[in-house]
C-alpha cells in the first residue's frame, strides 16, 4: 500500500486518539476541559476534511443525491446511536434508581434535536455524548453549501472567512472569569451548539483545499523521510506548547475551546497531510496494523463510553474502586473496548451494510475517502 493511502490511516489513528482522550477525560481525569474540547474539535475537523475530499458537491448534485448521502450516513450512525441511547436509559433506571424516563429527552435524542435545546438536562440528558452525532447530522445536511460556499472563493479569502469566524465566537463566548457567562450562550451550551460547530467543519474543508493547491504539492514533494520525522515532531511540539499555554495563561479567563483547541487541532492535521507523501517516523507508527484495526471501534467507543460507565459503576463501588482509581479505569476500558467490538463486528456493519444504497452515477462522482470504516 502506499503512502498517498497510508496517510488516510495516519488520520484515522489520530482521530482514534481523539476519542481515546475524551474517553480519558471523562472517566479518569478530573480537570480535562481542555482534554475534551481538543478531541472532539479534532472530529470535527477531520469529518469536514474528508468529507470535502470525497464528495464533489458539484452542479450534477441534486436532491436526490444529498438523500442518498443523508440516508447512508445515518445508516452507519444512527443504528449505534439508538443502542447507547438505550443502555445508558437501562442504566439509569436500573442502576441509578430512575423509576420515570424524561420522555421529552429521548424524543430530542431520537430526532437528533438534542443540542437545539438550552436545558442542560434534554442536551445532556442520558448519553451525554451524542449531542456530537446531533452536531454532525446538521452539519451533513448543509455540506453541500459549507463546501459549495468554500470552494466559489479563492482560498486566501477562504481563510480569511475562518479568522472571522474564530474571532466572533470568540467575542461571543468571552468570559472575564468562570462565574460570568459569555455574551451570547452559557459555556456549555455554546460548546455544543450546532452553528458554533460550523467553525471546526468549514475549517477541515478550508484546509483540504489548501492540501490541493500547487503551492502545497511543490512542499510536500520536496520531504524526505528524516524532514518529515522533524516535522512531525515539530508539530506535536507547538500542539503541546499551545496546550502549556491554555492551562498556564488562559485557564478560566477566555472561552478556550476556540482560543486554543481550533489552531492547536489545525496543526495537527496539517501536520501529517503535509507529511503523508513522505512519511516520517510518527506516521508510520500511527499506521502500524493494530492500530489500523482499532480505527474500526473508533465510533463506537465514543458513543458507548457514557452507557459502559453508569452500567459498571456499581460493580465497582461493590469491590472498593472509586471512579478515578487506575484500576477502575482499566477495567471500564476493557470493557469498553469488547462492547466496541462486538457492537461493530455484529450490529453496526451488518445494519450499514443492509441499509446503505448507492448509485452507479454517485460512484463516478465520489473520490477515494478514507479506509475502511474510520470515516465518520
Amino acid at each position: 500500500m502506499g503512502t498517498q493511502h497510508n496517510h488516510l490511516y495516519s488520520l484515522g489513528t489520530l482521530q482514534l486518539i481523539a476519542v481515546v482522550t475524551i474517553v480519558i477525560g471523562h472517566l479518569w481525569v478530573k480537570d480535562s476541559t481542555f482534554m475534551n474540547s481538543v478531541g472532539v474539535s479534532f472530529c470535527f475537523l477531520y469529518s469536514g476534511f474528508f468529507t470535502a475530499k470525497g464528495h464533489r458537491f458539484d452542479k450534477s448534485y441534486g436532491l436526490r443525491d444529498h438523500a442518498r448521502f443523508i440516508w447512508n450516513k445515518l445508516a452507519k450512525f444512527y443504528p449505534m446511536h439508538l443502542l447507547a441511547l438505550a443502555i445508558c436509559i437501562t442504566a439509569f433506571v436500573f442502576m441509578r434508581g430512575q423509576t420515570l424516563i424524561a420522555l421529552k429527552t429521548v424524543f430530542f435524542h431520537l430526532t437528533l434535536l438534542s443540542p437545539w435545546s438550552s436545558n442542560p438536562d434534554i442536551y445532556f440528558g442520558y448519553n451525554a455524548v451524542a449531542w456530537w452525532i446531533c452536531v454532525l447530522f446538521f452539519l451533513y445536511l448543509i455540506s453541500p453549501l459549507i463546501i459549495n460556499t468554500l470552494r466559489a472563493m479563492k482560498l486566501r479569502w477562504q481563510v480569511v472567512l475562518i479568522v472571522g469566524l474564530l474571532l466572533l465566537e470568540f467575542i461571543a463566548g468571552y468570559r472575564p472569569d468562570e462565574q460570568t457567562p459569555s455574551l451570547l450562550l452559557n459555556y456549555y451550551h455554546m460548546y455544543e451548539f450546532p452553528p458554533i460547530r460550523i467553525l471546526d467543519f468549514a475549517t477541515g474543508a478550508v484546509l483540504y483545499h489548501i492540501t490541493q493547491s500547487a503551492g502545497w504539492a511543490r512542499l510536500a514533494s520536496k520531504l524526505t523521510p528524516g524532514i518529515s520525522t522533524l516535522i512531525e515532531l515539530g508539530g506535536i511540539a507547538l500542539f503541546g506548547l499551545l496546550y502549556w499555554v491554555e492551562k498556564t495563561y488562559l485557564n478560566g479567563v477566555c472561552f478556550r475551546a476556540f482560543c486554543i483547541e481550533a489552531p492547536s487541532v489545525t496543526v495537527l492535521l496539517m501536520t501529517f497531510v503535509l507529511t503523508s507523501h513522505q512519511m516520517g517516523q510518527v506516521s508510520k507508527l500511527l499506521c502500524i496494523q493494530p492500530l489500523k484495526i482499532m480505527q474500526r471501534y473508533t465510533f463506537e467507543i465514543y458513543l458507548l463510553q457514557v452507557g459502559m460507565f453508569f452500567l459498571m459503576k456499581p460493580l465497582c463501588e461493590k469491590f472498593g474502586i472509586t471512579q478515578h482509581e487506575t484500576l477502575h479505569f482499566l477495567v471500564q476500558n476493557a470493557l469498553l473496548l469488547l462492547a466496541a467490538w462486538a457492537t461493530h463486528r455484529y450490529y453496526v456493519t451488518p445494519l450499514a451494510r443492509l441499509l446503505s444504497i448507492s448509485s452507479p452515477s454517485e460512484i463516478k462522482r465520489q473520490e477515494p475517502v478514507a479506509p475502511k470504516n474510520i470515516e465518520y
